[in-house]
């Protein structure tokens, strides 16, 4: 039998509110598609839930039964608001919910294909990290750690091309400090 609108609405307030059991229970009753497929009013998922409150085993509950087949769409799934689960992740600084969608294989929606995610204002995860401005300092430096280790330094991958050349490129000084003149400013603005 399909879930009722007040059941999908309580599974998705257990995920906001980290109620691991109750997840499951709903996800017994109804199958983990259903659990794949609830949105509230606003169109979050069970995942932006999770994500937006750092509730890892719950988000780790889902990422791990949700089936293969649903999992890509339920990562890249926004809301009304036209944020994806991971922005939620990144504006609350939860920094293990950010790494655990991004340890989904890539296959299944995960990797750095989450972090490349834009919102309706066109940011992906590390440019929302930024916008957010302080307190978001650990999950920005998580996210760009992660990029450059997946994709590597573009400086060096633009001079072997032939780009620019070597006396082109910044320090990585330079780079450190451009980098901190665009986080205080990001710090300054009034949203």
């Amino acid at each position: 039998m399909a879930p009722t609108p007040d059941e999908l609405e309580d599974l998705v307030l257990s995920a906001r509110y980290g109620d691991l059991e109750d997840v499951q229970a709903f996800a017994d009753a109804h199958g983990w598609e259903a659990v794949a497929a609830a949105r509230d009013d606003r169109g979050n998922s069970a995942l932006h839930m999770a994500c937006g409150n750092g509730h890892v085993d719950v988000l780790n509950l889902i990422l791990s039964n949700v089936p293969a087949s649903a999992l890509p769409a339920l990562i890249a799934a926004k809301n009304e608001a036209g944020s994806p689960a991971v922005h939620w992740a990144v504006l609350n600084n939860h920094v293990a919910a950010v790494q655990a969608l991004v340890e989904v294989p890539e296959a299944s929606g995960g990797g750095i294909q989450v972090l490349k995610e834009t919102n309706a204002a066109k940011r992906d995860a590390f440019a929302e990290a930024v916008f957010a401005g302080e307190g978001k300092e650990e999950v920005a430096g998580w996210i760009e750690g992660y990029v450059w280790k997946i994709e590597g330094d573009d400086d060096e991958v633009r001079v072997s091309a032939g780009e620019v050349t070597d006396d082109e490129v910044p320090s990585r000084d330079e780079q450190a400090e451009a980098v901190d003149e665009v986080a205080d400013k990001a710090g300054q603005l009034k949203v």
